[in-house]
């Protein structure tokens, strides 16, 4: 899901939390969000919708889990 759509299902309630997690196979960050039935939606590229979308740095992918709206981010290793 991308960032838009990630924040309208954050303020419809669908959304419960959020991690951030070193992408696999890859030297960057992604964000996964967890829904209301617990079901896991990583965030997507703009560009393809079916590539999780990589962060350089922990700073840039906690800012957009802050843009969707979340004020608690998880950071797991």
């Amino acid at each position: 899901m991308e960032l838009s759509e990630l924040k309208c299902a954050f303020d419809a309630g669908g959304l419960k939390s959020v991690l951030v997690t070193p992408a696999p196979l890859s030297e960057g960050y992604m964000i996964i969000t967890t829904d209301s039935n617990r079901k896991q939606k990583i965030m997507t590229s703009q560009r393809c919708n079916e590539d999780p979308r990589i962060f350089k740095s922990i700073s840039a992918a906690i800012t957009n889990a802050t843009k969707i709206g979340f004020r608690e981010v998880l950071f797991k290793l």
